[in-house]
């Protein structure tokens, strides 16, 4: 059945092997089982149903009644489920804290332009970025779709945290979530956004973030894929030590000042002659 073969993939991807899934699936088909009954069903070697059922039990999801043969039962969905998602958390918790031990080993900081393929690793990127600022955030919004409520949240906290956040946008709706969200930022009108905006081919600016002028990014939006997903890929900057870098902060610095906000340049604020 299709239903047992989804069941089957589900589990292999919460990390049972291919016999512990075929085997509970096909418990669960069942009041009991023997070792026969569950080979049978589930299309596993009889030989191997043991080892796989004693797995099963070890980690909480069979029972089993010592009898002559012995049976198996599978724990209610519930107390299954519950046992599956907490081993997935752990996991997640074991790669989060490993990583973030092992990064200082084997991260160094280039100055380089890395590439993003997705809508949701941008969408990361920029909240990464927003949430290492220790001074300011320039953000320019082409999109309104693409300031979702996560960059909202990231945004608010960096404002909270007193670094200056200014947010470049023509509409409305940019401004009314931002307030709603707390966001205390400073709203303005580019004129970067109608001369982008003029240019009508595919792919097209999204968004455009610099951070401490250190760190930019620059996303693209192309042809939608799928129906409400956006289809956007990006550039990205963890330096300004070479030509895509500095030119994007010229041009923010520059958009800044156009706009009354009073600013050092990158010559500046870095102290060149």
């Amino acid at each position: 059945m299709s239903e047992d073969r989804e069941a089957i993939r589900a589990l292999e991807q919460l990390g049972l092997t291919e016999y512990e899934a075929r085997c509970f699936v096909a418990l669960a088909q069942l009041p009991h089982g023997t070792a026969k009954e569950i080979a049978e069903v589930a299309d596993v070697p009889r030989s191997r149903v043991y080892e796989t059922m004693d797995r099963l039990q070890s980690r909480g999801l069979v029972e089993l009644h010592e009898a002559d043969p012995r049976e198996y039962q599978n724990v209610s969905v519930d107390t299954a489920l519950e046992i599956l998602r907490t081993e997935y958390e752990s996991y997640f918790d074991t790669v989060e804290e490993t990583l973030e031990q092992l990064e200082p080993t084997y991260k160094k900081a280039e100055q380089a332009v890395w590439a993003i393929n997705t809508h949701e690793q941008v969408t990361g990127r920029v909240v990464d970025l927003v949430d290492d600022a220790s001074d300011e955030v320039v953000l320019i919004v082409l999109e309104e779709d693409l300031l979702d409520r996560t960059v909202r949240r990231s945004l608010a906290a960096a404002s909270d945290r007193g670094v200056t956040v200014h947010v470049g946008t023509v509409s409305d709706v940019v401004r009314d979530r931002l307030e709603e969200d707390g966001v205390d930022a400073h709203v303005y009108e580019t004129g970067l956004i109608e001369w982008f905006t003029a240019m009508t081919d595919t792919p097209r600016i999204g968004r455009l973030l610099m951070v401490d002028r250190g760190p930019v990014l620059a996303s693209a939006l192309h042809e939608a894929e799928l129906p409400g997903v956006p289809n956007e890929t990006a550039a990205w900057s963890d330096g300004i030590d070479h030509g895509f870098a500095t030119f994007a902060e010229r041009v923010f610095t520059y958009d800044l000042k156009e706009n009354g906000v009073a600013v050092s340049d990158l010559t500046e604020s870095t102290g060149d002659d």
